[in-house]
């Protein structure tokens, strides 16, 4: 199945499912919020949420006084985040279909999000030159991404995931964001790069025993997070660029 057809069999409940439901987010999400700090006031400025998925960043910001083109490369998605904006007479939320390399149709942009998108675009050294044309002089990006650090991690992907009762819940062709791809951002912006938390052991619990024993795993990623040396291989990151 092909990575388009993959999202979009996800999107396709629309209202009634879970992971496709058009909605507001949790204003306290941590991770629009720390998005919100870095940006700063979002007010009449053009905002791309790059890979929209249901649309709950977009409305956020929408709902802050942003301009937001959400870009999606999943035409039900995009349908769905459409249909709820007319439902709703949100008119500075603009939904389109688009692949993330065709980012210049769009214009230019004061502000680019993304959440779990960096991982998916190739070639990423194109991509990376093509953002920067886009994001006007002073303009800033946030981007909440996985992290492919982790040897261990990144083993156990290739050769476990998606075998036997390990689940697998991407597509076929994404694959964690490498530190060279990092690098390569670096080459056009400023690049912070913050791990929230760490996100490393319990993952066991994640994909091994099916989601138990979570919390003693979640209180050994706390331990091990009191070392700076360890969090870069935490499975989350956030980049932030200006």
């Amino acid at each position: 199945m092909q990575a388009t057809e993959f999202w979009d069999k996800r999107f396709s409940k629309g209202q009634q499912g879970s992971y496709s439901r058009v909605e507001m987010p949790d204003r306290a999400d941590p991770v629009l919020r720390r998005a919100l700090e870095h940006f700063g006031s979002v007010e009449n400025m053009t905002l791309i949420d790059l890979g929209c998925g249901r649309g709950a960043t977009s409305l956020f910001f929408a709902s802050l006084g942003a301009n937001v083109i959400s870009i999606d490369s999943s035409s039900v998605a995009i349908r769905n985040l459409t249909q709820y904006c007319e439902e709703n007479q949100i008119d500075n939320v603009r939904p389109i279909t688009m692949s993330a390399q065709a980012l210049a149709e769009v214009g230019p942009a004061d502000l680019i999000f993304g959440s779990m998108i960096l991982h998916h675009i190739e070639p990423f050294d194109e991509f990376a030159r093509l953002m920067r044309q886009v994001i006007r002089p002073g303009g800033k990006g946030f981007f909440s991404e996985n992290n492919a650090r982790s040897k261990t991690m990144i083993w156990f992907r290739q050769h476990v995931v998606g075998k036997l009762w390990v689940p697998k819940w991407g597509d076929a062709d994404e694959f964690p964001l490498m530190p060279s791809e990092v690098q390569e951002l670096r080459k056009y912006f400023h690049v912070e790069t913050e791990y929230p938390e760490l996100v490393f052991f319990r993952m066991i619990s994640q994909y091994l025993l099916r989601g138990h024993l979570r919390r003693p795993f979640k209180m050994l990623d706390g331990y091990f997070y009191r070392y700076p040396s360890f969090r870069q291989y935490s499975y989350t990151q956030h980049l932030c660029l200006s």
